[in-house]
């Protein structure tokens, strides 16, 4: 597999053809030994899928049948199939750039990532884009420091857009339950100025009334925001943005593999060299919001050393969060690789079925 990754498909070929030559000759009769010449015939197979050489493996399927007595598999143009999900792929990202984020909450704010927020929005241009999807809790330690930004933000002409603002909404209504008085009344205040921030006069009035019960105070009196606040959806499609990939790579049939839909997707296609790190960020856009990542490399033709050293690290890292990430459909030489790396001893490596 070292030569093919490398490009050299004549010589893995030839590695092939001629311990397919040697085994055939003790192999009958022999269970391990015919297991042996199977997953070598699969390997050649997947060889000519991925380099797109149909002659080759019409050849090798009669051959295949003379030895082992039965049909062999079907014809599947896997460079096809890697330059159809390429071409998908490329098109959902494009469209989710339409949509970036110049900051992402992460799943806990903190107050470090109130530093890496204003560190980030120095950067950005004169629309900031901020995407709450991840997020699940506020900590203690940011509420006050992320009251008084958002009250900053109301009381001057920025322009905001939020994706994913109803998990913001939601983690605060959390937070400031009704007659709960041994709740700190800043997290009430941290809701009032969000939703003075985002132009809810209608939810903000509610919020003040719940807060006047809880707390038997008068409520603050709603004052209109000198910012734009927008509401922005991400583009449509399941699968954390990767639906029509998924559908692609169903429709070709492979999703006999594929998980349920509690679980994260995304895909590795085409020719992978070099540290490969575009591809690797991609995977994390597609993976953000998940703990079971799933990634089909129904159309990775091949990927070199380095390229599987960089994927390897990613692996590692997700592994050690407890995000142990499957591998499913690669065909025979890139699971042979996996194994070689060490892929295989962070993740799970399922090959196609056919």
């Amino acid at each position: 597999m070292i030569r093919f990754a490398h490009g050299d498909d004549t010589g893995a070929e030839a590695i092939l053809l001629q311990a397919l030559a040697s085994e055939s000759a003790g192999a009958e009769g022999d269970h391990a030994a015919a297991e042996r010449d199977e997953t070598r015939w699969r390997a050649l197979f997947d060889l000519y899928r991925a380099t797109g050489d149909a002659t080759r493996f019409a050849a090798a399927r009669m051959r295949y049948a003379q030895r082992m007595k039965r049909m062999g598999p079907d014809w599947v143009p896997l460079d096809e199939l890697a330059r159809d999900v390429q071409a998908v792929a490329a098109s959902e990202h494009a469209e989710l750039a339409s949509a970036a984020a110049d900051w992402t909450s992460p799943a806990r704010l903190s107050r470090d990532g109130l530093v890496n927020l204003t560190r980030a929005l120095s950067q950005a241009g004169p629309i900031w884009t901020l995407d709450w999807r991840a997020l699940t809790a506020v900590e203690a330690d940011a509420v006050s420091p992320l009251r008084v930004l958002f009250t900053h933000w109301a009381n001057s002409p920025v322009k905001l857009r939020f994706i994913g603002s109803a998990k913001l909404l939601a983690v605060l209504a959390e937070a400031t339950p009704n007659n709960e008085r041994s709740t700190e009344d800043v997290w009430w205040q941290l809701h009032l100025a969000t939703l003075r921030m985002m132009n809810l006069p209608d939810d903000f009035e509610l919020v003040a009334l719940n807060y006047c019960i809880t707390y038997e105070v008068s409520p603050p009196a709603w004052q209109d925001p000198n910012g734009e606040c927008t509401t922005i959806e991400a583009p449509e499609g399941s699968r954390s943005g990767a639906g029509s990939v998924w559908s692609l790579l169903s429709v070709n049939g492979e999703s006999d593999s594929f998980p349920s839909t509690d679980s994260g997707f995304a895909a590795l296609a085409g020719d992978l060299r070099g540290e490969a790190h575009s591809s690797l960020q991609r995977l994390d856009v597609d993976l953000r919001n998940t703990t079971a990542p799933v990634i089909s490399c129904a159309a990775l033709l091949r990927m070199d050393l380095a390229a599987a050293g960089t994927l390897l690290s990613w692996v590692r890292a997700r592994d050690a969060q407890g995000e142990r990430v499957q591998f499913v459909d690669a065909h025979r030489l890139i699971a042979a690789l996996f194994d070689l790396v060490g892929i295989a001893d962070h993740a799970t490596v399922a090959v196609r079925k056919n």
